[in-house]
């Protein structure tokens, strides 16, 4: 009788340890491989001064899909990281509009509803 019950504890524990490992047949995930649907997105923006790099940093990242903004004063390049899921270059030159500037290629006719600027083109930093 004992042997029985060692033969089936022995069965069962080799039951168990079969079935566990089973389960456990995935390939193991690689921590530092992150998937991003991240692009980033250059584009030169009409902007003169300090105020107007601060002022699409600041509000470029308040609309959807943007992540991060940086404008470049010398070059008027405003790099901008998006959420590729999210919003599309062209949605982020409808947001640089919103905001109240003109990108590089817009029609001679494009109108603002909004000019970012309240002190002209002629400005100084």
């Amino acid at each position: 009788m004992k042997n029985i019950f060692k033969l089936s504890a022995l069965l069962l524990f080799v039951f168990v340890t079969i079935g566990a490992n089973a389960q456990n047949t995935t390939a193991p995930v690689n921590a530092n491989a992150v998937q991003t649907d991240l692009a980033v997105f250059n584009v030169k923006v009409m902007f003169h001064c300090a105020n107007g790099k601060a002022l699409l940093e600041t509000e470029l990242v308040k609309k959807r899909g943007v992540v991060s903004a940086v404008a470049h004063l010398d070059t008027k390049i405003v790099d901008v990281t998006y959420n590729t899921k999210e919003t599309t270059p062209d949605a982020i030159k409808e947001y640089i509009h919103q905001i109240g500037y003109l990108v590089e290629g817009d029609p001679a006719d494009t109108k603002l509803n909004n000019k970012a600027c309240s002190h002209g083109d002629g400005h100084q930093e």
